[in-house]
């Protein structure tokens, strides 16, 4: 946990209740009990958490990942989630979400404007690169470990494959010489 004003720090977990200005997380190890944390005035009007906090004493910003600017009414109870939240007079503030997965479901779409800047900026006679969006990417790994099922083939050389199991056919190498 920080000590004294800082912004942007991680904290991880499934959510365990929802409010229209709270998130309650619990972290994955379950000795630690559920953290609810306030959500920023951003979050609170159904926004898009697009802006960082600055704080006094802290000279400079913070990037924020696109995939941190989920509304909190795209969250819901169940999902694993990272936030970056601030402390500040000793009181910690919810400001960017990412939804990692959704047991039982899919993730969904981040906002447009948040996707958008994830979109690959391209140079003059650049051929156009296919997107995928944060939540195919996401959907696809989760198809993969929890189903076995291989990446879309529009993943194109990103594609990945199940791993066959164990004992898996060895393949013959050139002979050896002693």
């Amino acid at each position: 946990m920080p000590q004294g004003d800082t912004v942007n720090v991680s904290y991880w977990g499934t959510v365990t209740e929802l409010t229209k200005d709270s998130i309650t997380i619990q972290f994955p190890n379950e000795k630690v009990k559920p953290k609810k944390f306030p959500v920023s005035e951003v979050l609170a009007a159904g926004q898009i958490p697009m802006g960082v906090q600055r704080i006094a004493g802290q000279p400079g910003g913070y990037t924020v990942s696109a995939s941190e600017m989920y509304r909190l009414t795209d969250v819901k109870v169940g999902d694993w989630v990272l936030i970056g939240y601030s402390r500040v007079g000793g009181i910690d503030t919810c400001n960017h979400l990412c939804i990692q997965k959704r047991p039982g479901g899919r993730v969904p779409p981040l906002p447009d404007e948040a996707e958008a800047l994830r979109k690959h900026k391209r140079y003059p006679g650049e051929p156009e690169p296919v997107h995928i969006r944060y939540d195919e990417w996401t959907n696809a790994y989760w198809d993969l470990e929890d189903h076995g099922t291989a990446y879309p083939e529009k993943f194109g050389k990103s594609r990945r494959f199940p791993v066959a199991p164990m004992p898996r056919e060895v393949k013959a190498g050139p002979p050896s010489t002693p």
